[in-house]
């Protein structure tokens, strides 16, 4: 039996459900505890809707195993979350995948500067008058605004080099610039095209900080 590979969309959705999950500030010991529950009944016919009625009964029955104050709430966003990303999901065997690999990009996270830092605007430089011609008013240029990269932004790459968990991309942006990501088994090789997200930027425009966006 050929086991189920995680492809690029399987990948963007355990990255997105992990870094939401991790803003959200769930604890990742109740995410092992639905998993686990996962693990048990996903070769059944109905595992996708047994999945789904724990997640409701964990974030809205009175009669859900609450071991603090916050427990409620970390199965709130929980359901909140898998409701979001995993809606288009039809295969237990995917959905297995997906929250293995969510339990560890939240680990992962942890460690990461947060995507939320606040976007830098270069600063705005003065712009001097050209010398107006005989008999003519001067006039103001306007310097034309620079594409910018914002971050959050996705941008396509190019792997140029792979060494152990740090992946190296040039980005196909203007300023083409090459950066590296950490990435544990990240899947893709040298030559592949992948997106990434953009993590900072510069007061020049110039992307300094970028995580893999698939």
């Amino acid at each position: 039996m050929t086991m189920l590979q995680m492809n690029e969309n399987l990948w963007s959705i355990a990255h997105d459900l992990a870094y939401e999950m991790h803003e959200h500030n769930v604890d990742v010991n109740e995410v092992n505890k639905v998993t686990a529950f996962m693990r048990q009944y996903h070769q059944t016919d109905d595992a996708i809707d047994k999945f789904r009625s724990l997640l409701q009964q964990l974030a809205y029955s009175d009669d859900a195993p609450l071991q603090s104050g916050s427990t409620r709430d970390y199965y709130e966003d929980i359901q909140k979350c898998c409701q979001k990303h995993l809606k288009e999901i039809k295969h237990a065997d995917e959905l297995m995948l997906i929250l293995g690999w969510c339990k560890r990009l939240m680990y992962y996270y942890k460690v990461e500067p947060k995507r939320a830092a606040e976007e830098q605007r270069p600063s705005q430089q003065q712009q001097q008058t050209p010398e107006p011609p005989p008999m003519q008013t001067p006039q103001q240029p306007k310097e034309p605004e620079k594409p910018k990269t914002a971050v959050h932004d996705r941008v396509n790459a190019t792997i140029q080099k792979k060494d152990w968990i740090k992946v190296t991309v040039q980005l196909d942006t203007d300023n083409k610039e090459i950066l590296i990501f950490e990435h544990p088994y990240y899947p893709k090789q040298v030559g592949d095209q992948i997106k990434v997200r953009v993590q900072g930027v510069n007061n020049e425009g110039q992307v300094t900080e970028i995580l893999p966006a698939n």
